[in-house]
């Protein structure tokens, strides 16, 4: 029997708009992935009857339980999964250039995300419906590939022997590097950022389980977002610690840029995370060796009375008009 190569597991994934259902004219895309561990749990569950044998009883089952993370390399064919990171949605331009802005707002119903096991000797397609993301992390450094990864809640599993979609979208993978990126602090560029990292946490309430002799979550409603994170920067002034210590609101943007990065065609996209209201945490610099010193700062993002609404935005100049 052929043995399945995680090289050859395609992933695809389409938007519900019925929780827990599979669209009936299916839009699946291809989602681009480096690993993944989204499955199945259910507990067993112990029986504590006394019996006349100190053999224990078959066990009992536990709740539904569908999740895991996905791991992937930031790049400007991520739109679709934007949506259900963050849920506000809006796309202007008739033609190329696309400007695609991502708010804070309410999620999608859910996703339907498939992994796809071709390899078998029967193929099969492991379908997870009534998905969305809880968390979405990111992590940036001068070199090499823009890490990130969605943490997944999901309703549930079925396996089917064909997939939902025979004719996913593929819209093609250039990860964005290191050399992409650039930030600007109170919108002005700062040349001193050696790491930039965000989590964007949308609090989903997973436990709504009921009586309904499926043992799957009923609903995933979403709660206050929770955004914070932390730049690495060369310590050469006290600007930002002084930021810190005096409670100051500022703002952060980070950029990515490909060519010219007015989104008019392929090799020409830009994506920038806005943070506009951030508190930075005060934390001053240690002395860890006799090199030149770096100081962490961490800062939590929020809305307030900006005019945009949202304690994040993601913007991304596309030539790809439709996600």
């Amino acid at each position: 029997m052929a043995q399945q190569r995680g090289a050859n597991v395609t992933i695809i994934f389409d938007t519900e708009t019925t929780f827990k259902t599979t669209p009936g004219t299916p839009d699946a895309m291809v989602l681009p992935y480096s690993t993944e561990s989204i499955r199945l749990n259910r507990n067993l569950i112990e029986s504590k009857t006394i019996r006349s044998t100190r053999n224990p009883q078959m066990p009992g089952r536990g709740k539904v339980d569908v999740g895991g993370d996905i791991n992937f390399e930031l790049s400007p064919q991520c739109g679709r999964l934007l949506k259900h990171i963050f849920g506000d949605y809006v796309k202007t331009g008739s033609s190329a250039p696309y400007t695609h802005t991502y708010k804070i707002g309410d999620l999608p119903a859910g996703m339907v995300i498939e992994k796809q096991f071709k390899d078998l000797a029967t193929p099969k397609f492991f379908q997870y419906n009534g998905c969305k993301i809880n968390q979405f992390k990111c992590g940036v450094k001068p070199e090499g590939m823009i890490d990130c990864s969605v943490s997944v809640m999901g309703a549930k599993e079925t396996i089917a022997d064909a997939s939902f979609d025979t004719t996913p979208t593929d819209i093609g993978h250039k990860p964005f590097d290191g050399f992409s990126g650039s930030v600007k602090q109170g919108g002005a560029a700062i040349g001193i950022v050696t790491d930039f990292n965000f989590t964007l946490d949308n609090t989903l309430d997973g436990d709504t389980y009921v009586l309904d002799g499926t043992g799957e979550r009923y609903s995933m409603a979403e709660g206050k977002v929770k955004l914070e994170g932390s730049i690495q920067v060369i310590f050469d002034s006290l600007t930002l610690y002084n930021l810190a210590i005096g409670h100051t609101e500022t703002s952060l943007e980070l950029n990515f840029t490909f060519g010219d990065g007015l989104g008019g065609s392929a090799g020409n996209e830009k994506l920038s995370f806005c943070f506009d209201e951030i508190i930075f945490k005060p934390q001053a610099p240690v002395v860890s060796g006799p090199t030149g010193l770096q100081v962490e700062m961490p800062f939590q993002a929020f809305y307030n009375d900006d005019a945009d609404a949202s304690a994040c935005r993601a913007i991304l100049l596309s030539p790809i008009s439709t996600f």
